[in-house]
């Protein structure tokens, strides 16, 4: 679908950006942080939205069927509509906002973007701050599932069973990670993805840190980022799509649904 024109379109937007185009009529801004947060102030005409109640717990056919159904309220509750650039932003460069933006990718709109830094790097720039609550005018809008950037289950377990090429990224904590994981992931906090500030690294900081960990965007295979719910894995999803990463899928049941699951095969890295 259409972007607004004129500069490439990238999952990370800067606050400098931000502030030439907030006024644009193609722009909308979400706020994914606690109601009382955008109570105190907020980007303007900033929109709240709640991106916990979307939540995929496995990758049954009939939890993404009402997952779908649930995103689908919501965007239309939001006023999304086709062509739009969807910003979303927290207080630093989190997990709830890139949520956002691989919302938007497997929804079909492909218009979505996360604020580096967040509120907090937009108060700290001088940005002006709003009080009173925006109510969008609802929209129609219909998903057009792209499931490639889904990854499931199954897709996990045929790749490892080698029907398919995927490999996974393990975003959580060193300590969760040892404890156990899916076969073949490579482990990169989501973490070290940020500065002590919560902006992002340099992109070529970043390509760094993922081809120490072996992985480089000339890579066919489908990586998919993963977590214990599928948020802070959709960190990870941003900063590899911002690589140039061909095909990015965020297992979004994640660790939630993997380790519960006595069929799935676990590895225990070595200590």
């Amino acid at each position: 679908m259409a972007i607004p024109s004129g500069e490439a379109h990238d999952p990370i937007v800067s606050v400098e950006w931000l502030q030439r185009h907030i006024g644009d009529d193609q722009i909308r801004v979400i706020d994914v942080r606690p109601s009382d947060a955008y109570a105190a102030g907020h980007l303007p005409s900033a929109i709240l939205t709640d991106l916990n109640a979307l939540r995929m717990p496995d990758s049954s056919a009939a939890t993404i069927e009402r997952f779908t159904w649930l995103l689908t309220a919501e965007l239309r509750r939001l006023g999304v509509r086709p062509g739009e650039w969807v910003i979303f932003y927290e207080d630093f460069s989190g997990a709830l906002a890139p949520r956002g933006v691989w919302l938007l990718d497997l929804a079909g709109h492909g218009g979505g973007a996360m604020l580096d830094g967040g509120f907090s790097a937009w108060e700290a720039a001088g940005g002006p701050i709003e009080h009173r609550s925006v109510e969008p005018k609802p929209s129609d809008f219909t998903p057009e599932l792209d499931l490639g950037r889904l990854a499931t289950a199954d897709t996990l377990l045929r790749a490892i069973d080698g029907h398919g090429e995927v490999i996974p990224v393990d975003a959580r904590a060193v300590g969760e990670y040892v404890a156990g994981t899916i076969p073949g992931a490579i482990h990169v906090d989501w973490r070290e993805h940020l500065q002590e500030d919560g902006t992002f690294r340099d992109l070529t900081e970043l390509a760094a840190l993922y081809g120490e960990a072996g992985l480089t965007p000339g890579t066919a295979a489908i990586v998919a980022p993963f977590c214990g719910s599928g948020f802070r894995a959709a960190n990870s999803y941003v900063v590899l799509k911002a690589l140039g990463f061909p095909s990015v899928a965020n297992y979004a049941p994640s660790w939630g649904e993997w380790g519960r699951r006595r069929d799935l095969p676990v590895a225990v890295p070595a200590r």
